[in-house]
């Protein structure tokens, strides 16, 4: 299972992000019925589709505001992941803040986040020299309507730490 993890990780970094999708619908129950599929994964940016479909509907036909949430903390912690990996780190959201800026148009929407290069380098920098080893940072996903307008803006906040100085260890 981690070598099949792996490999599609490398094939979505290189435009083939099929396997990975497959991936993840098996392995994240929560995000399944939602039908959010990865666009794209590499060159610092990652995109995500989420899918106009019934589950993905409030009680007035438009956009839920927790799939267009759960839409962005999938994005970002794919943009984690593609600088990060998951082998060597434990990757652990703990706050998510969205701002919704507009109801979206009819279709699908699209979420994106990226970390910079020099958001990087502060996370290595405090993963070298924080006392428990661990990073605390936030970033940005926004989520775009099919007309590319901005509709939501997520902040979520990530703690990141090699597994080597987790307590309790690895769980799988």
């Amino acid at each position: 299972m981690k070598a099949f993890f792996t490999w599609a990780v490398d094939k979505a970094r290189g435009g083939h992000p099929f396997w990975l999708n497959v991936f993840f619908k098996k392995t994240l129950p929560f995000n399944g019925p939602h039908g959010i599929r990865i666009v794209e994964m590499g060159n610092s940016l990652v995109r995500v589709l989420l899918p106009d479909r019934r589950r993905n509907k409030n009680h007035l036909n438009g956009m839920h505001a927790c799939a267009m949430a759960t839409a962005c903390e999938f994005t970002s912690g794919l943009a984690v992941l593609e600088r990060f990996n998951m082998e060597d780190y434990r990757l652990i959201m703990h706050r998510l803040e969205m701002d919704y800026h507009r109801r979206p148009s009819r279709g699908a929407c699209e979420s994106r986040a990226a970390i910079p290069q020099a958001l990087e380098q502060e996370i290595r920098d405090e993963l070298a020299s924080s006392k428990d080893r661990a990073s605390r940072f936030s970033m940005v996903s926004e989520l775009f309507d099919s007309e590319g307008q901005r509709v939501a803006t997520a902040t979520v906040h990530w703690h990141v730490k090699p597994w080597d100085a987790v307590k309790f260890g690895r769980t799988s």
